[in-house]
């Protein structure tokens, strides 16, 4: 009885492993559509409005949700109290505690090289190729979505039954 509970908590801890490994799979996918958003508004606000760079990461902020939302609002504050001397600076500072992807932080922090720093169109093209770059990774992310997220649940599942077996 007693070894049969066991097998059954191995399976299920395998299982949920793999589970939780499929969820991160789409929850970067979510990151990456939000990153995007926030680009697109960013495009807008700078283009349209010609809003200050702490003012629109603030938009940007209330706009978002999650590790989104809270990475422009730290940008926001640290842009409005200007400790640091480019946006470069302050975008690398920020990104290193984002719990973003790596592809997501390099786009990032091109993107931050180039805004504050030139004239706005210079400043869009910036954006726009952020946009771009966001767009390419979110449709790579896409094509392998359901195969690595059924590959994770199989493995995880598959993992479990294997472990089992050999305490059986």
């Amino acid at each position: 009885m007693l070894k049969t509970m066991g097998i059954l908590m191995v399976l299920l801890g395998a299982a949920g492993t793999g589970g939780s490994m499929a969820l991160a799979v789409y929850r970067s996918n979510v990151l990456l559509r939000q990153l995007l958003a926030a680009m697109e508004l960013l495009h807008s606000e700078l283009s349209f409005r010609r809003t200050p760079l702490p003012e629109a990461m603030e938009t940007l902020a209330h706009a978002s949700q999650g590790a989104v939302a809270a990475f422009f609002q730290t940008m926001a504050r640290d842009l409005a109290l200007r400790q640091e001397r480019s946006m470069a600076v302050i975008m690398r500072k920020n990104l290193m505690r984002s719990s973003f992807t790596p592809q997501a932080r390099r786009i990032l922090q091109q993107l931050g090289n180039g805004l504050g720093q030139y004239d706005l169109d210079s400043q869009l093209r910036a954006v726009s190729l952020a946009e771009k770059r966001l767009q390419e990774r979110l449709d790579e992310a896409r094509a392998q979505q359901a195969g690595r997220i059924r590959s994770y649940c199989t493995l995880g599942i598959c993992a479990g039954l294997a472990i089992a077996i050999l305490a059986w």
